[in-house]
This record gives structure tokens, C-alpha cells and sequence, in this order.
């Protein structure tokens, strides 16, 4: 769409200064941004519109061109109805989150065994089809399937390996794509449109001007964990209790810092970055907001994505590590995610600094070369 605007009013404005007024143009990719967006939503076809080695696995989350993505297979053959009747049982195939076994072994036979769609929809139902067995007719529709396991264990979410096979079965019937999605948003530049688009619907015509003054009225401290952020004041937010955005009482109103908002129930749709959690962990331990660690401690304010390697340090007892540590390199100031300092061991999500850090004599990790290769990673922390 062309967009035409009469600056006409400017010019006259500008013209008694003199010859200050030149011709441009503005250009904008906003529409090819949406129309990767839109284009996974609706899912690629692995192989023919997206190749294999485009999509990084090194995270362990799989990622493509800076949004998550699943893999998935659509074509569900003669079990094509019981798939579109329950898409989670064990006749159904499986999403892939993660660099699983199964992607591993398609990265190293450098083929396609099945046709792979690649796809960020996160409601949890997925483009299918197959053959009807008896007609022998094409069946289109859309399934609600299941998460690969291997793909959970790979990564630990939610210390998914240690469940009972009944409780492996129950998370998997209850698993959530969205908050899935929101977990482990810091490793990328943007959210699925389906998720992003909640944030700014339902709130009433006034609420910039009542979030301002209840944020005002607490001097830019979060009610829960209590940093002050009057130096970073968009970093503090208003949240509705209730979960209904066009009751402003006061009473359904807190004040919270980004990193504690996110982590409120049913906000899943809630995108904090990588960057934002890092200021907030550095003014929290600046004001001594967290002085002494335990485990829940750690995960109440650490980086959703660090969720799985923490509770994995848990249940082996390790050592508790640190938040919010900032390392001056040349005036340079790096914060690191998750650190354990006497041994100088840095956990790093965005590993951009991570040359730096290694020049002060620290060992630094992603969170998934520590998962995945634990033995090691517990040697030098304890």
C-alpha cells in the first residue's frame, strides 16, 4: 500500500530558515518481517521452501531467521481420521521443538525421509492430511498433536525426565505451544503474531494515562521483587490482577517490573527480551533485592529460557549459582545470565560477549552445551 502525506504545512514552516527542506523517500520491510511471520504460521515446506541447515538447533530450541519454529510431518497417512479425532495419541506423529535425536539423524543422513513442514503456529493444531482407508480419498484438516518427547528431554523442560510415565502422559495431553513459546522467548527477535498480538488488545482509551500514575505514584518500583527502576522506567509495568484489562480499579492494579510481570499466571502471550531480563537482574543486585540464593529463589528471577538448567542443577545438588553479575571488560560493562564466580563459570543465552568473557579466564557455556554435555559442566562448577 502507498502512503501519501501533504507536508506542505512543514515546508511553509520551515522556509523562512532557508533551503532546509529536501525530497526522500521512506522505505520499510516491515512487510517482508510479516510475511516470514505469516509464512511459518501457515507452515514451509521443509526441503522445498526452507532447508535444513537454515534451521539452527544449536540453542537445542530450533530456530529460523530469529523466530522459533516446529517441525512437523503433515501427511498422517491411512491414520488420518483417529489423527483428526485425537492428534495426541501414539497413532499420531510428533512436533519437534528441539534438536532432538530424530532432527540429529536427519542433519547427518543430509536427506528428508518424510516431507517436514516447518511452522511457529501455536495453538496446537496443525495442517494434516492423509488417505481415508476404506474410500481412498484425500482428507484435509486440522489436528491437535502432541510434542516429541526426546525433543522435552533433550532440554529438560520442567525436569521432564524425572517424571513417572503417568505424569510423562498427563503433561504431554496438557502441554501448552504458547507458553512453551514464552519460555524460552530471549533467544529470539519475535514472537509468533499470535502471540504478539494479545499484548495490546482489551486495554480501555485512558490506560496510558492511569498506567503512568500508578507507575508514578510508586517511583518505579516493582511491587513484588521491589528493584527500582526510575532509571529504566519502561521496564515497569502495570498489571491487571484479575486478568480483565478494562477494570482499572485500583484494587485490580500492581505495579511490576517486566521480568515479574511475564512470569504472572496466563501471560504466555508476554515477550520480555534476553536484554530487559539482564538490566533487571543488574539493578536487583545492585539494591540487594537477592543476596542469598537457593534454588527457587534462582528460578523466581532468572531467565525463563535457564529454567531447565536450573532445576537439572537442583536434583544433582550443585552449587547454587549467581544472578545479575556484570563484568567490566575496558569499560565495557557484560552481564551474564547465570554465573557461578568462584569457579568462573558463565551461563549465557546471548553468547555475543562470550569472547570477552573468555579473555577475563571465565569458561563460558550456552544453556544447552551445559545440558547436554552435564557431566562435564558439573565438574567445573562444583
Amino acid at each position: 500500500m502507498k502512503l501519501t502525506v501533504d507536508l506542505s504545512a512543514l515546508h511553509r514552516a520551515v522556509a523562512p530558515l532557508g533551503k532546509v527542506v529536501t525530497h526522500f523517500n521512506i522505505s520499510s520491510r516491515s512487510t517482508e518481517l510479516e510475511s516470514i511471520g505469516s509464512h511459518l504460521t501457515k507452515g514451509l515446506i521443509l526441503g522445498k521452501d526452507i532447508q535444513l541447515d537454515q534451521i539452527d538447533g544449536s540453542d537445542g530450541i530450533l530456530n529460523y531467521d530469529g523466530h522459533q519454529v516446529m517441525l512437523y510431518i503433515p501427511d498422517q497417512g491411512n491414520n488420518i481420521q483417529n489423527v483428526l479425532s485425537n492428534g495426541k495419541e501414539k497413532w499420531a506423529k510428533r512436533v519437534h521443538v528441539a534438536e532432538c535425536k530424530t532432527i540429529i539423524g536427519m542433519r547427518e543422513k543430509g536427506r528428508f525421509n518424510d516431507r517436514y513442514d516447518v511452522i511457529n503456529r501455536i495453538d496446537g493444531f496443525f495442517p494434516v492430511f492423509g488417505i481415508e482407508s476404506h474410500s481412498k480419498q484425500e482428507i484435509n484438516g486440522e489436528a491437535e498433536l502432541a510434542v516429541c518427547q526426546n525433543c522435552l528431554t533433550l532440554i529438560n523442560h520442567n525436569n521432564f525426565p524425572l517424571l513417572s510415565w503417568g505424569d510423562k502422559t498427563v503433561f504431554i495431553q496438557n502441554f501448552l505451544y504458547s507458553k512453551f513459546f514464552e519460555s524460552y522467548s530471549s533467544y529470539f527477535k519475535a514472537l509468533p503474531k499470535s502471540t504478539a498480538g494479545f499484548q495490546s488488545a482489551g486495554y480501555t482509551s485512558d490506560w496510558p494515562s492511569i498506567s503512568s500514575k500508578i507507575r508514578l505514584e510508586l517511583d518505579y518500583t516493582c511491587e513484588q521483587c521491589g528493584v527500582n527502576l526510575i532509571n529504566e522506567s519502561k521496564l515497569l509495568h502495570v498489571h491487571h490482577i484479575n486478568g480483565n484489562k478494562a477494570n482499572n480499579n485500583r484494587d485490580n492494579l500492581r505495579g511490576l517490573c517486566a521480568d515479574c510481570h511475564k512470569k504472572q499466571p496466563h501471560h504466555g502471550h508476554l515477550y520480555v527480551s534476553n536484554e530487559d531480563i539482564l538490566k533487571i537482574n543488574r539493578l536487583r543486585r545492585e539494591q540487594h533485592k537477592f543476596d542469598v540464593f537457593d534454588y527457587n529463589n534462582l528460578r523466581e528471577y532468572a531467565d525463563t529460557a535457564l529454567d531447565g538448567l536450573l532445576q537439572k542443577c537442583e536434583s544433582m545438588r550443585l552449587p547454587g549459582a549467581e544472578l545479575g553479575v556484570v563484568i567490566n571488560d575496558k569499560n565495557n560493562m557484560i552481564a551474564i545470565d547465570l554465573c557461578w564466580p568462584r569457579r568462573k563459570v558463565a551461563v549465557l543465552i546471548n553468547m555475543s560477549n562470550a569472547k570477552a568473557l573468555r579473555v577475563h579466564g571465565w569458561n563460558v557455556l550456552t544453556v544447552f552445551e551445559a545440558l547436554n554435555n552435564f557431566d562435564l559442566f558439573q565438574a567445573q562448577v562444583r
